[in-house]
C-alpha cells in the first residue's frame, strides 16, 4: 500500500518540506502528476514517489532548512 497524506493536511504535518499551495499548484500545472492521487474527491500525495523524486534530484532545496524555503526542478549548475 502507498504511503498517502492528504494535501491539506501537509501544512500541520511538522517539518514536511513543502508547502500546501506549492502541491496544489504543481497539481493544478500537471507537474510531477506521478506523486498525486485522487480518492473519493480528495487529493493526496504519494511520500514514497516525493522522496524518490527527492532522492533523484528532481526536487533541489535552495536556501534554508526550515519548510517553505525556495525549491527549484532540477539541479543548479
Amino acid at each position: 500500500m502507498a504511503n498517502l497524506l492528504r494535501v491539506s493536511h501537509a501544512s500541520r504535518t511538522p517539518n514536511f518540506p513543502l508547502k500546501t499551495s506549492t502541491l496544489y499548484k504543481w497539481r493544478h500545472l500537471r507537474k510531477h502528476p506521478e506523486l498525486f492521487v485522487e480518492l473519493g474527491g480528495a487529493c493526496y500525495i504519494n511520500l514514497d514517489k516525493l522522496d524518490a523524486l527527492i532522492a533523484k534530484g528532481g526536487t533541489v532545496r535552495k536556501g534554508n532548512s526550515e519548510r517553505g524555503g525556495k525549491w527549484t526542478s532540477g539541479p543548479k549548475a
